[in-house]
């Protein structure tokens, strides 16, 4: 072992393991940052050459092919790698990660970023060598503490740094090979193909924030490099200057669909972190809305020195890591934002957070997900940390009732900046729609239709569609799934020459990609002809092929359920509303603003176009019905009361009934009931009850002489289990039950038991039972012994067979049990294609099934934690890990990427890219070389996020360090 005072060999198996060529000492590596600081100066800029403004880059394209096994064939592999990546990456060719090491000061031992927490043990124990720790001065321990915070400074620096200079702009961004994402289409980013040199401005500590915005003056070059922004609308100039920002007071904005609002919260959010030295939270309806946020901010976080966490699925800390020298934005689904402020409550830290935006606030009416919003915000807004709430929403109908809930202001504008063009086809006659729903003949269509095909096509959808695209592309909403797949293949048969001649290479590597991931013939060949269909009963993999093909143009035609209007940032040149109906419905003014409001988004489209198709004799009912306007957002509270009084209860927000009543006062439901008005007090009185017959609540210190108002209330253990795991009381209560029963018998043969206990109580599949017999008699002996445990024996089976009825076990069960069946076959890696037709199930149903098995594994878990259940605990916290990444424990940490799937992962641990510092190691080219299809945009795209990630890693090692220290009174 070498001494203290020898450098290591260059060329020893340790250092050679570990990545080190050369070390610097921690003056050094100061020396080097700041020359590439100074060599960069902020005035520099990205040379663009298109006027596009992206209020909000897509989301980059996460998978190229799955194939199972070493030796599958690498020519079925897609040709699609992922389109462009938006962090400061992307422009970097040269970077020199030999400085990813850092020396401490007066030792030459060499420490690899990924060790760096035997960084801080290794300091720890010298110091304790050179001097007991009890009688050290206080210089010594400032020194100390120095020294730590300057190694994780370096880390940091080293994993950022780059040399901007001299590079080839013609190779930043490749188009040729694939669908991938073209630059000026797109909206990203517009380069110029000579080269020029570029600069990616670096944040330096900054103390004048007068320059954007109430932001540092990089922040503007920030919007310039990476959405070509350079001046605000005059609406959101106006917006940010409102005296109820100044005085961060809550606000509610409304704008119509493409307005702008994300930038505002952008801003405000910045604001936050880099001006208040606060978090903020940014609560988002969708994951993958979640995921395409992560890749907008991700470089701003690189360049502004805060950090951007996901919280959605099974991703995000709980509690969220304390960190004392970086400011955070979590980037929330509803779900998760809730146990994320409960975390925070819990834990007495609710105050590190300063502003909560909340983007699709009119969501706060929608039955399920709407309680569970109204929770959120009613506990932020009765917690009173000064904490600023900011909504913002295209479809509110009742603006007021909404502000008097949040105690905000109302700001809302008619402004959109590309045209909306609204039409009604009546027959054979396109009408222009005005607002007050009054019809303007605006031409009558024509095709040359020959008469087979007109009685294919007796609405002229091939017509409308043909008009616009391959140049432009356009949405076709239809009501059901059904009809979404009749209708692409009705527009495959009448497509035109000039359609099916267009980018066919690009499609057929498309097309290569979708049978990667098994999907329906019918899918792959609409690919051919650049037309999909897009709806809940496809697998999320094949989601996001079709909408990054639609992105890059590879895609023209989307036949869509109305879901996808809200769901994903897939704006088009036309919109086409097949009927007026969503399922069985009749179509509603917020529903139908919502779709049309895809047509036309600035820097994609010049202009949009809608098209409503009706009946005559259906237009007077749709007329009325949008003549109604949008409906307002009323309180679905109802159904979730016993939760919002239970964890209020359990985080010491109220303690007795007059403070629980108080509580309710102040939620929605006091203000917009969904029927009629509510009678607080009794609503309250109910609950209460409700709460302690179900041994929920407890009195605690009863006294004669207290009022009744003032009894003191408490949590019993299990509605503390309920509120930690995020659970709903008969959630909780039933798994309490399974688990007391599974401890006398529970079959460790694998995980087909533990799958069960995690299966979602309520499922919606209903198998049929013949099939159900076949997959019982070919069970493995695990398969049986777990039947076996919950009752499911083979006079059962029998009776599946005969179609007799089922009396000794619950219909439930037996749906549970298919279901764990399901998801056990995934969790040995099948194929989502494959386990869809074994069980008859289709890929978007297993999809969901499997998210939701994943939420109550984590939430079970920490349920078990409270229930003082250690070994379930820790049984559901490695079921969750391996759920989530379907069993492959080796592709986890490669998975951490954002919006990198399974096939991905399995590309690069193929290839040798086993660690995220693997990747960030990377030399752009080492994985174009090495991974089959990536372009080096990708590969740039690669290297940026794991970066990112590392940052964040470093960031919570420097936590844990700051811990220990706080701990030993350091």
């Amino acid at each position: 072992m070498n001494s203290s005072n020898e450098p290591y060999d260059q060329n020893t198996p340790r250092r050679r393991r570990l990545g080190i060529r050369k070390s610097y000492k921690i003056s050094e590596v100061s020396k080097i940052n700041t020359s590439l600081i100074k060599s960069n100066p902020v005035n520099q800029r990205l040379n663009l050459t298109n006027n596009i403004r992206c209020e909000s880059p897509p989301l980059p394209c996460n998978q190229v092919e799955y194939i199972l096994g070493e030796s599958a064939d690498s020519s079925l592999s897609s040709e699609i790698p992922c389109s462009p990546g938006i962090t400061d990456s992307c422009f970097i060719e040269n970077i020199n990660w030999d400085s990813f090491v850092y020396n401490k000061k007066d030792k030459d031992k060499n420490v690899d970023s990924a060790n760096c927490s035997n960084v801080i043990n290794t300091t720890i124990k010298e110091k304790n060598t050179q001097n007991d720790m009890c009688y050290l001065t206080s210089n010594s321990e400032k020194l100390f503490k120095d020294e730590i915070e300057e190694s994780f400074d370096n880390i940091n620096q080293s994993i950022c740094q780059h040399n901007s200079n001299n590079v080839n702009a013609s190779i930043l961004f490749e188009t040729k090979d694939s669908f991938l994402l073209d630059i000026r289409e797109s909206g990203i980013l517009a380069a110029e193909t000579e080269e020029k040199s570029i600069f990616v401005p670096k944040a330096n500590p900054v103390t004048k924030h007068e320059g954007f915005y109430g932001l540092p003056m990089i922040v503007k070059g920030l919007f310039k490099t990476y959405r070509n922004i350079e001046q605000l609308y005059d609406w959101q100039e106006e917006c940010l200057n409102l005296q109820a920002i100044r005085d961060r007071l809550n606000l509610i904005y409304a704008l119509p669909t493409s307005g702008g609002k994300t930038l505002v919260a952008e801003v405000l959010m910045l604001r936050e972190v880099i001006n208040r030295k606060h978090n903020a939270i940014f609560i988002l309806p969708f994951v993958a809305i979640v995921q395409e946020k992560i890749w907008a901010l991700a470089p701003f976080a690189l360049q502004l020195e805060f950090l951007v966490e996901e919280y959605a699925g099974g991703k995000g800390h709980l509690p969220p890591k304390k960190r004392r020298k970086k400011n955070t934005i979590y980037i929330a689904t509803i779900e998760k934002g809730l146990a994320l402020v409960r975390s925070l409550i819990e834990l007495n830290r609710l105050d590190e957070v300063g502003l909560i935006v909340v983007d699709e606030l009119h969501l706060i009416g929608e039955a399920g997900r709407g309680s569970t919003l109204e929770t959120l915000l009613t506990t932020v807004i009765f917690a009173n940390k000064g904490i600023q709430i900011v909504g913002m929403s295209a479809t509110i109908g009742n603006l007021p009732d909404l502000g008097r809930f949040l105690k905000a202001e109302i700001f809302e504008k008619q402004f959109r900046p590309v045209e909306l063009k609204e039409y009604v086809k009546l027959g054979d006659v396109l009408y222009r729609l005005r607002e007050d729903m009054e019809l303007v003949v605006e031409r009558k269509l024509a095709y040359d239709y020959s008469p087979a095909a007109l009685a294919l096509d007796p609405d002229f959808l091939g017509g409308l569609v043909s008009e616009v695209v391959p140049g432009g592309s356009c949405l076709v909403f239809c009501p059901t799934k059904r009809n979404c797949e009749n209708v692409a293949a009705l527009l495959c048969r009448l497509q035109r020459k000039d359609m099916s001649q267009h980018r066919t290479e690009e499609r057929t590597a498309l097309q290569r990609s979708l049978c990667n991931e098994g999907a329906a013939p019918g899918l792959v060949g609409a690919a051919a002809a650049g037309v999909a269909f897009h709806h809940a009963g496809l697998s999320a993999d094949e989601r996001s092929l079709i909408d990054n093909a639609f992105r890059s143009g590879v895609i023209s035609v989307i036949c869509c359920t109305s879901t996808l209007a809200a769901g994903v940032n897939l704006p088009a040149r036309r919109v086409i509303v097949r009927a007026p109906l969503v399922g069985r419905q009749l179509l509603s003014m917020g529903s139908y603003k919502q779709m049309v409001g895809r047509a036309g988004r600035a820097g994609v489209c010049e202009d949009g176009e809608s098209i409503l198709i009706v009946s005559p004799r259906e237009w007077p009912a749709v007329r009325t019905r949008l003549s109604e306007g949008i409906p307002p957002a009323l309180s679905s509270l109802k159904t979730s009361i016993d939760e919002l009084l239970l964890s209020a209860v359990a985080l010491n927000l109220c303690t007795d009934r007059k403070a629980l009543k108080a509580l309710l006062e102040s939620t929605l439901l006091a203000i917009a009931p969904e029927e009629g008005s509510v009678d607080i007090d009794e609503v309250c009185n109910e609950s209460i009850g409700s709460l302690l017959r179900s041994e929920a609540l407890q009195v605690v210190g009863r006294d004669g002489h207290v009022k009744e108002d003032e009894l003191q209330l408490a949590v019993s253990t299990v509605g503390r289990a309920a509120v930690k795991g995020c659970l709903d009381l008969t959630t909780t209560k039933q798994l309490m039950k399974e688990l007391e029963q599974a401890s006398r018998g529970l079959v460790l043969m694998g995980c087909l038991h533990l799958l069960f206990l995690v299966t979602p109580q309520e499922v919606s599949i209903r198998p049929d039972y013949r099939h159900y017999y076949t997959l019982y008699s070919n069970l493995d002996e695990e398969g049986l012994q777990t039947a076996r445990v919950l009752g499911i024996t083979e006079v059962n089976a029998v009776r599946m067979m005969t179609g007799k009825p089922i009396t000794n076990v619950s219909e439930s069960v037996l749906n549970r049990f298919y279901v764990a069946l399901t998801l056990r076959d995934l969790y040995r890696r099948m194929p989502f294609a494959a386990v869809s037709d074994k069980y008859n199930i289709p890929k978007g149903t297993i999809s969901s099934l499997l998210s939701s098995a994943v939420a109550l594994c984590l939430g079970a878990q920490r349920a078990c934690v409270e229930l003082g259940s250690w070994t379930y605990g820790t049984l559901f916290d490695e079921l969750g890990s391996r759920l989530k990444h379907c069993g492959a424990p080796e592709l986890e940490a490669l998975m951490e990427l954002p919006a990198v799937k399974k096939g991905r992962a399995l590309q690069l641990h193929r290839a040798g890219f086993r660690r995220l510092e693997d990747v960030a190691r990377a030399a752009p080219d080492d994985l174009v070389a090495a991974v089959t299809h990536l372009s080096r945009t990708a590969a740039n795209h690669l290297i940026s996020a794991a970066r990112v990630l590392l940052i964040e890693k470093v960031e919570n090692l420097r936590a844990e360090a700051e811990d220990v220290m706080e701990g030993l009174n350091l």
